[in-house]
């Protein structure tokens, strides 16, 4: 199984890694460049970053076709989200436990104390009103303190100084439930960040597996083969041995720092947390070092979306489970279009033209998963079972064909919302759902167009 550095010369190979020469400035432009190149579906590399000796690579798992590629599926234009989550819920139920050597190429070059500057490395800014640069492209790894188990997740990191980092943590994330235990008990929490991984970890890391389920050996299923780990040079952790780059350090408490970066919802995120002390930087003789673009850039929002895979499923069965007359829901997760918050369809036989509208607030105010579905959920569109429930497109037809009357637009204000939408009055926002469900006596008249047998002809037989 390939490690990072494998999976880009693919690419390279492939015609699918756009080189660039010509010196980059690491604030903006590079970050423009990853963009427009992204609009493409092309990964980039750049050989020649100002202020620094190693090369950035961006871009590199931009699509889930990429994802398909990885895991020997060919027709990876038909591979959808769907199908990559039941890989990864099968590499769950049997994962494969890591093996530690002595020594591996993370440890070619090793960094301590002064001599682990971060201003060596090529962070990039990304959006004009970022905190400063990012590093995006991060597994970080800590130990529970009750089990001393390994979490491992992806964080994003701002560069405070030459020595120290500011890490994001989600309020959600296992990471948080850590540190705040080890706040308690005031014992300094040491954590490590490994850059430029085999993409399959990184999925295994995004994907939030649950807590007594090791993301290193969620890894080792997806890679079909143990994943080779070293133990740092400051802490006990342990990290990928053919990782490109690892910082190791400490968060101590003492100080605290609010930053901001484009998020995928299309807006700034904030968050306040402890700072980072670096104690040691190891790497591989000639490192690369991976950058992913926040914001809606396609690689951060593919590997971002893993970590709703589990949610998502557990929100449809629990919605069924609750409203008999649903018969599927589906999430839509697409901040394109939904924007910083999710929309829910609902797919439902009715019996009663009345069913629908009594039905939308009903599951606002419902539980799923564990969580208020008003507080994740923007919109909820209930159609009928010729629509498509899982096409964001298809739902869409429905709300502009059969929404005709003003009272199958259910409005709701004044609902909690979550973290991600900024634009709310108090933590608090309007919620919508639309009947798009055909009116009973109108079955006849509003009747989609249907071509007999089309999902049974494959055009290749033909030619």
């Amino acid at each position: 199984m390939p490690d990072f550095r494998d999976f880009v010369a693919q690419l390279d190979a492939d015609g699918q890694l756009v080189r660039f020469s010509k010196e980059v400035d690491p604030q903006f432009e590079l970050g423009a460049l990853i963009w427009k190149l992204e609009e493409q579906g092309k990964a980039a590399f750049f050989e020649n970053v100002k202020g620094s000796n190693i090369p950035v690579v961006a871009g590199v798992m931009n699509g889930l076709e990429r994802y398909a590629r990885l895991h020997g599926i060919d027709d990876s234009k038909h591979f959808t989200r769907r199908d990559h989550a039941k890989i990864m819920q099968e590499a769950i139920a049997h994962s494969i436990p890591p093996r530690e050597l002595n020594t591996g190429p993370v440890k070619d070059v090793i960094k301590l104390d002064d001599a682990a500057c971060l201003y060596d490395l090529p962070v990039p800014t990304f959006c004009e009103d970022d905190s400063g640069a990012f590093i995006t492209a991060a597994i970080g790894v800590s130990r529970h303190l009750d089990t001393s188990e390994l979490n491992v997740g992806v964080y994003r990191a701002l560069v405070v100084d030459q020595h120290t980092l500011n890490i994001n943590i989600s309020p959600t994330s296992n990471l948080r439930g850590i540190l705040h235990a080890s706040k308690e008990k005031g014992e300094p929490l040491p954590l490590s960040l490994a850059i430029g991984n085999d993409p399959l970890m990184l999925m295994a890391a995004a994907g939030k597996p649950e807590s007594d389920t090791s993301e290193y050996a969620v890894a080792g299923a997806l890679r079909k083969d143990a994943l080779e780990l070293v133990r740092c040079e400051t802490n006990d952790l342990l990290v990928p041995a053919h990782a490109e780059i690892v910082i190791e350090g400490v968060i101590d408490f003492t100080e605290e720092r609010t930053q901001q970066f484009g998020e995928f919802a299309g807006q700034y995120g904030p968050g306040t947390n402890p700072n980072f002390r670096v104690t040691a930087i190891t790497h591989r003789k000639d490192p690369l070092f991976h950058a992913i673009f926040g914001e809606q850039g396609r690689e951060h929002f593919t590997l971002g979306s893993m970590s709703l895979y589990g949610l998502r499923d557990k929100i449809s069965q629990d919605i069924k489970a609750q409203f008999p007359l649903v018969t599927n829901a589906h999430m839509i997760m697409e901040p394109s279009t939904t924007g910083p918050m999710f929309q829910l369809n609902v797919q439902m036989r009715k019996s009663d033209n009345d069913q629908p509208k009594e039905l939308i607030p009903q599951i606002f105010g419902a539980m799923a998963a564990g969580l208020p579905m008003s507080s994740i959920f923007k919109r909820i569109v209930v159609v009928d079972e010729d629509i498509d429930f899982t096409s964001y497109k298809d739902v869409e037809w429905a709300i502009w064909s059969r929404v005709a009357d003003a009272s199958k637009v259910i409005i709701i204000p004044d609902q909690v919302s979550w973290d991600t939408e900024r634009g709310t009055k108090d933590g608090k926002s309007v919620r919508i759902g639309f009947d798009a469900t055909m009116d009973l006596e109108d079955r006849d008249s509003l009747k989609r167009p249907i071509i007999p047998g089309l999902d049974d002809i494959e055009l290749e037989d033909y030619l």
